[in-house]
């Protein structure tokens, strides 16, 4: 059996003895010891902990100014973040009505293929679709002739920052595309 299932106590006295020596404290309520001792060391305590935990570990009182200089701006930060998930929100909104979708890198609209609800585009033999359902929403793509490679998985994500492809090896393993396909070919929606 757990201890959750236990009970709290494994001894029962049959005589019923009156272990608190007949002073019953509500526990309600501070006394004087509580309010002088155990409150200042209880503040303490959580004062050093926050310390602690504000730098990091280190316990330096320049790293610990620097994070406090930062609260006003949390609740931009905040707003921010919020934002920008509202307009990843409209623009997968934008698309997911269309029946057409114009690809300004294509310099031409995709229709969408009801069969794999997603767009494709022809020329290049390329399914794609704005995902919503990721932390961070984005394009992915499935090229016929390297994503088939891959078997069920091989979806492809653009990485604008570092300027690379990569594509899906496994359940949620993605790795950057291998050398060894052209990309040439290869476009992402701008």
């Amino acid at each position: 059996m757990p201890p959750s299932q236990k009970s709290s106590s494994t001894h029962y006295d049959s005589n019923d003895r009156d272990y608190n020596n007949g002073y019953r404290r509500n526990p309600g309520k501070l006394n004087a010891f509580d309010l002088l001792v155990k409150l200042p060391i209880l503040l303490l305590m959580l004062g050093f902990g926050g310390f602690f935990i504000i730098t990091g570990g280190s316990m330096e009182k320049e790293r610990a100014l620097e994070f406090l200089k930062k609260i006003p701006e949390f609740p931009s930060f905040i707003a921010d973040t919020i934002n920008s998930g509202m307009e990843k929100q409209r623009e997968y909104e934008a698309t997911a009505v269309q029946d057409s979708y114009y690809v300004k890198s294509l310099g031409r609209s995709c229709d969408w293929n009801d069969e794999y609800d997603c767009y494709y585009d022809e020329e290049t033999d390329c399914y794609f679709w704005y995902n919503n359902t990721t932390k961070t929403h984005t394009w992915q793509y499935w090229y016929e002739g390297i994503s088939s490679d891959f078997g069920d998985y091989g979806w492809m994500e653009w990485d604008k920052d570092e300027k690379e492809w990569y594509i899906e090896e496994y359940d949620g393993e993605w790795i950057i595309l291998p050398e060894e396909y052209d990309r040439s070919r290869l476009w992402h929606v701008e």
